[in-house]
């Protein structure tokens, strides 16, 4: 059947698009579970100014007007693990969320993702002169940072060498990727070997090395 033959019929189907900027960790934990469920779309790569103006063409579809941003024909998906729990569902059969009712991976997922959202305001703050940069706000996620780094390195289920590659994991690797790429905690490496080791391993893996990080000045 022709393409314009199934579009007429109702069964024709566009290629699934992610629309993302190129340095944000959010939209970088999508696309690498697209890698890892085989999920094949059509990225969409747009300028991190353009999302806070009317040119901003994630607004045709998300009123939000933020990334990622998934567009599956008349499917529109926001938000990164709702995204994620998406990609899933249309993947291969990896899966990257549990299921089983394990709040041990639970409490890692959401420790991660409040890992993520506390260096991606650090790092705001971070982008401002320095003259207008809030000493008291980056002391206060230095410290969760560090706090939550330490947990991670006493975390059993992080650490062990069967971990899966799941979506708490994901976050996680991208977590760290943003906050030493971006200078915000130099020396977070200290005393944390066993999680610098992990995050070495994490970084090799086929999905992360096919998106990887990106930062724009």
């Amino acid at each position: 059947m022709s393409r314009l033959a199934q579009k007429a019929s109702g069964y024709y189907h566009t290629i699934m698009k992610i629309f993302y900027t190129a340095n944000s960790p959010f939209a970088r934990i999508a696309r690498i579970a697209a890698h890892t469920c085989n999920v094949q779309y059509e990225p969409v790569c747009l300028k991190h100014n353009e999302l806070r103006t009317n040119e901003n063409s994630v607004l045709k579809y998300n009123c939000t007007g933020r990334v990622p941003t998934l567009v599956d024909n008349e499917i529109i998906v926001t938000e990164t693990g709702t995204i994620c729990r998406y990609l899933e569902a249309k993947g291969d059969g990896t899966k990257l969320f549990n299921t089983s009712g394990d709040w041990k991976t639970q409490q890692i997922e959401g420790i991660a993702l409040s890992f993520l959202d506390g260096c991606a305001l650090w790092a705001r703050e971070h982008r401002r002169p320095n003259h207008k940069q809030s000493a008291w706000l980056c002391e206060v996620e230095r410290d969760r940072a560090a706090r939550c780094l330490d947990w991670f390195s006493r975390s059993p289920g992080i650490m062990s060498i069967s971990t899966l590659w799941d979506f708490p994991h994901i976050v996680l690797t991208v977590a760290i990727s943003f906050l030493h790429h971006r200078e915000l905690m130099q020396d977070w490496q200290k005393d944390r070997c066993a999680l610098v080791s992990w995050h070495l391993k994490q970084c090799e893996r086929p999905s992360v090395l096919a998106n990887p990080i990106v930062l724009e000045v």
